[in-house]
C-alpha cells in the first residue's frame, strides 16, 4: 500500500524540477544555491516531520525577495529579474510544509516559471517540458483532491493502476485541445510579451562597402546565415546574391544607387521558387538565389541589379519567398562608363598586366587572358595570416599570393576595368550544405563569398568567380559546401528548422494559408493528395483519442444505465414512481423474494462490487432479466408490497 501523500510529494518535486530546467542557465549562482538548499530542506522536513520555514518566516522571505526584485528591475532588464524572483518564491514554498493549499501554490509556481522561460528561450526542449508538466500537474491535481479529503489515504497496486489509467486520459485531452487552440486561435504579428524582452542585437551583416579582409572576418563568426527551402540544385549554380558593389574608391568597393537600368532575360526552364528563413542580421539586404525575379512575404525594394533591400526596424528572424532565374543573365540598358571608374593610384605591376589585356580585341578574349594570368600566378585561397599593406591587391598578386575571396574578386575586377571591361563585385554566399531530410540548404556565415560580374561583348552581365582559379580551390573552397549533411546532423537540424517554422514562426499569414489549403482539400476530396496525408493522420489521431474517451465513458456508464432500468422496472411492478434511494440491490432482492431479482443482484454485484467492469455476456443476461420481469409483475408487486409494509414503508 502506497500513500497518496508520498506520491503527491514526489509529483510536487518533479513539477518544480521540470519548471526550473529551462531557466537554470540564466539564473545567478546564489539563486541556484538557494534552490538546492530549498529542495534539501523540503525533503528533510518531510522525513523528520519538522520544516525549516514556518508560514510567517516564509511570508517574510517572500516579501524580501519581491522587494529585491523591484530594486533590480528596469525597462531594459525586466525578464531575468522577474524569473529569478519566481524561482526564489518557488524555493520558499519548497522549504515549507506541503499542505493542500501549499501544494496547489507549488504547482502554480512551477507552471508560471516554465511559462516565463519562454521569454528567454523557446528551443524544441520546451515542448518536452510542456508535455511533461501538463502530465504531472493533471495527475497531481487529481491526487490532491483525494489528499485534501483524506490525508492518510492509501491505495494498493491495482487501485493505483486503475486510477492512473483514468487520470492519464485527462492530460491527453488537454494536449489535444492545446494543439487545436494553437492552430485556430488568432495570432499576432509579434509575440504577446515581446515588449518585455530587449531588442535583438545582430552582430553580423553585409556592409555597403568591401575591403580586402572584410569577408574573411564575416566568415569567422561561425553563425547560421539562413536556410533556403528548395530542391537540390547543380553545385555550380548555387550562388546566393546579397549586394552589388559598383564603385571603387582607393582599395574599398562601395555600393552607390544603381547606375543604369538592366533587364533580366527570363528563361522559364531555369525558374525555381525558394523560401528563405534568415537569421537576424545588422544589414537589410535580403539574400536570394542568383538571380531574383520577384520577392514575396516581406516589404522590400528590388533594384535593377538584383539587390533586394528589406524594410523593417529591428534585426529579427524573417521569412520570404523568391522566384529566381538561377541561370539567367541581365542585359545592361544604360551607359557603362561608371563601371569603368578607377582609383587614383594604380601600381606599376598592375598597370603592366592591364596593358597586356588591352591588346586583345574583345571582352571575351580579355577575360580569358586574365584568367590565364591568375592561374600562372599560382594563387592560394586562405583566410588566415593575410598581410595588411597599403596596396593589398598588388601584394596579393605579386608577393604573398594568398588571399580570401575578396582579394581574388577585387584584383580581378580592377584589372578588368583597367583593360576597359565594365565590371562590378557581388557579395553573398556560396553553395551550402543540403539537408535531404528537410529539403533545404543550410548556409552559414562561413560560406560568405564575393565574386565578379563583367559585361560580355553582347552587353550581358556574366558571373565570374576568380576564387575558382586558386590552386587549392576544390579543397579549400568547395569540398565542404558540396557535401550533404550526415544523417544525424541532418535529422537534428531538420527538427530544429521545423520547430522554428511550424511553431515559432506560426503567424496570422500561415493561419490563413492553412485555412485556404483546408478549403481547397474539401472542394477536391475525390483526388488523392499525398501531401495531405500528415494532416489526415493528425485528424485520425485526434478522432481516435476522442472516440476512446467516449467509449470509455460509455463503458463506465453502461452499468449505471442497466441498474437504473432494473430499478425502474421493479418500481413499475410495485406500482411506484420510483423505489426508495436507501433500498439497496441485495435488500431489494430479499424483499421481492423473486429468483430473477436474486439473479440480477448476483451478476451485477459480482462485477461492480469487485472493481471490475461488466462483460458483454453479463450485460446481455441483465437485459434479458429486465425483460422477463415484465411477465412477473403481479407476483413481485404482492411480495414487495407486503415486505415494504412490514418495514413501515408506504406507497405500495
Amino acid at each position: 500500500m502506497v500513500s497518496v501523500e508520498r506520491i503527491l510529494q514526489l509529483l510536487v518535486y518533479l513539477s518544480a524540477i521540470v519548471g526550473l530546467l529551462p531557466v537554470l542557465v540564466f539564473l545567478d549562482g546564489w539563486v541556484l544555491v538557494i534552490l538546492v538548499l530549498a529542495f534539501i530542506a523540503g525533503i528533510s522536513g518531510e522525513r523528520q516531520g519538522r520544516y525549516l520555514l514556518g508560514d510567517r518566516l516564509a511570508t517574510g522571505l517572500s516579501i524580501a525577495f519581491f522587494s529585491f526584485f523591484l530594486m533590480q528591475v528596469s525597462l531594459s532588464n525586466l525578464v531575468e529579474p522577474l524569473i529569478q524572483m519566481l524561482c526564489l518564491l518557488l524555493a520558499v514554498r519548497l522549504a515549507t510544509e506541503k499542505s493542500p493549499r501549499h501544494v496547489l501554490q507549488l504547482f502554480l509556481l512551477s507552471t508560471i516559471v516554465l511559462a516565463a522561460s519562454s521569454m528567454l528561450t523557446l528551443d524544441i526542449a520546451y515542448l518536452f517540458y510542456l508535455v511533461l508538466i501538463v502530465l504531472l500537474l493533471t495527475i497531481g491535481l487529481v491526487l490532491l483532491s483525494f489528499y485534501a479529503t483524506e490525508p492518510r489515504l492509501r491505495f494498493n497496486r491495482r487501485q493505483w493502476i486503475m486510477l492512473l489509467k483514468v487520470t492519464v486520459l485527462l492530460p491527453v485531452g488537454s494536449l489535444l485541445l492545446m494543439l487545436v487552440f494553437f492552430v485556430i486561435l488568432p495570432r499576432t504579428q509579434l509575440p504577446l510579451w515581446n515588449f518585455l524582452n530587449p531588442k535583438p542585437v545582430a552582430s553580423i551583416g553585409m556592409a555597403d562597402q568591401v575591403r580586402p579582409g572584410s569577408f574573411a572576418e564575416l566568415a569567422e563568426s561561425g553563425q547560421i546565415a539562413f536556410r533556403a527551402e528548395t530542391g537540390r540544385l547543380p553545385d555550380h549554380d548555387i550562388y546566393w546574391r546579397g549586394i552589388v558593389l559598383n564603385r571603387l574608391e582607393g582599395q574599398v568597393w562601395k555600393r552607390v544607387p544603381e547606375l543604369a537600368e538592366e533587364k533580366l532575360l527570363v528563361d522559364p526552364a531555369a525558374e525555381t521558387r525558394v523560401t528563405i528563413y534568415a537569421s537576424p542580421k545588422a544589414d537589410r539586404y535580403l539574400v536570394t538565389l542568383d538571380t531574383p525575379r520577384s520577392v514575396a512575404g516581406i516589404k522590400h525594394d528590388l533594384a535593377a541589379d538584383g539587390v533586394v533591400t528589406g524594410r523593417w526596424r529591428d534585426a529579427q528572424k524573417i521569412r520570404y519567398q523568391v522566384r529566381v532565374q538561377y541561370t539567367a543573365r541581365s542585359r545592361q540598358l544604360g551607359p557603362i562608363d561608371e563601371y569603368l571608374q578607377l582609383p587614383e593610384k594604380i601600381s606599376q605591376r598592375l598597370q603592366a598586366v592591364a596593358d597586356q589585356l588591352v591588346q586583345e580585341e574583345n571582352f571575351r578574349e580579355k577575360i580569358a587572358l586574365l584568367e590565364t594570368f591568375f592561374r600562372r600566378q599560382q594563387l592560394s585561397y586562405a583566410n588566415t595570416r593575410l598581410p595588411q599593406t597599403d596596396d593589398p591587391v598588388d601584394t596579393f598578386l605579386f608577393a604573398s599570393k594568398r588571399g580570401y575571396c575578396e582579394y581574388f574578386a577585387s584584383s580581378f575586377a580592377l584589372l578588368l576595368r583597367l583593360a576597359g571591361v565594365p565590371s562590378r563585385l557581388v557579395g553573398g554566399y556560396l553553395s551550402g550544405e543540403y539537408n535531404h531530410l528537410g529539403g533545404y540548404y543550410l548556409v552559414g556565415e562561413n560560406a560568405a563569398h564575393v565574386w565578379v560580374e563583367a559585361l560580355d561583348d553582347e552587353g550581358l552581365w556574366q558571373r565570374i568567380d576568380p576564387s575558382r582559379l586558386a590552386v587549392n580551390a576544390d579543397q579549400a573552397l568547395f569540398q565542404q559546401n558540396r557535401q550533404a549533411l550526415d544523417s544525424i546532423r541532418a535529422f537534428n537540424d531538420a527538427l530544429l528548422h521545423y520547430w522554428s517554422r511550424v511553431v515559432l514562426n506560426y503567424d496570422l499569414q500561415q493561419q490563413f494559408g492553412t485555412l485556404r489549403q483546408v478549403a481547397s482539400r474539401v472542394r477536391d476530396l475525390r483526388k488523392i493528395d499525398l501531401r495531405f496525408l500528415p494532416s489526415l493522420l493528425w485528424s485520425s489521431a485526434i478522432f481516435s483519442v476522442f472516440a476512446t474517451l467516449f467509449l470509455y465513458r460509455n463503458k463506465s456508464t453502461r452499468a449505471v444505465r442497466l441498474l437504473r432500468a432494473y430499478r425502474k422496472q421493479v418500481a413499475k411492478c410495485c406500482g411506484l414512481e420510483t423505489l426508495p434511494e436507501k433500498l439497496g440491490l441485495f435488500e431489494l432482492a430479499r424483499l421481492t423474494n423473486e429468483p430473477l431479482c436474486h439473479e440480477f443482484s448476483m451478476i451485477y454485484g459480482g462485477a461492480i462490487y469487485r472493481d471490475r467492469d461488466l462483460s458483454v455476456a453479463e450485460c446481455r443476461q441483465l437485459r434479458a432479466i429486465i425483460s422477463r420481469l415484465r411477465q412477473q409483475r403481479i407476483a413481485i408487486r404482492v411480495a414487495l408490497s407486503d415486505a415494504l409494509e412490514d418495514n413501515g414503508s408506504s406507497g405500495c
